[in-house]
């Protein structure tokens, strides 16, 4: 069984190479987001200090951590608004995935609800992780 969660992430995500968190967040998941752990991304409408993307509510990539919390002080960009970063490695970029629209994801996860506030990491089910590589595989 794969480690995997929907991770959310601003607007304009394409391969970076850290996912940020908060610095409560990062507290809270640092010990259940071992190396190989898969993150489906989930872009939000949210945007980082001067960006003008738009975000589209839809899965829009998938990623796999390959390091931990302390790797990212290491890597962490002089600009980066987030207060923690975890190193991580594109598995399927923005341009090669079909994107799942958050009406979509709603359902397979059974949760109408989803996501909620302050919520920025949601662990999945092999069932649901297997559903929605399938929905972005098109």
């Amino acid at each position: 069984m794969t480690n995997s969660g929907i991770k959310l992430v601003w607007a304009g995500w394409d391969g970076d190479p850290t996912i940020g968190f908060s610095g409560r967040a990062s507290k809270r998941w640092a010990e259940h987001l071992p190396v190989g752990t898969r993150m489906l991304l989930y872009e939000t409408t949210g945007r980082a200090k001067g960006s003008k993307a738009k975000g589209s509510k839809s899965i829009v990539g998938e990623v796999e951590v390959s390091g931990s919390f302390d790797d990212g002080v290491a890597i962490r960009a002089d600009d980066e608004q987030h207060d923690a970063v975890l190193p991580v490695g594109v598995v399927q970029a923005r341009a090669d995935v079909s994107p799942v629209r958050l009406e979509r994801v709603r359902e397979i996860l059974d949760d109408e609800k989803w996501p909620r506030r302050g919520e920025s990491w949601r662990p999945l089910s092999e069932e649901e992780y297997q559903a929605l590589l399938a929905e972005m595989r098109g």
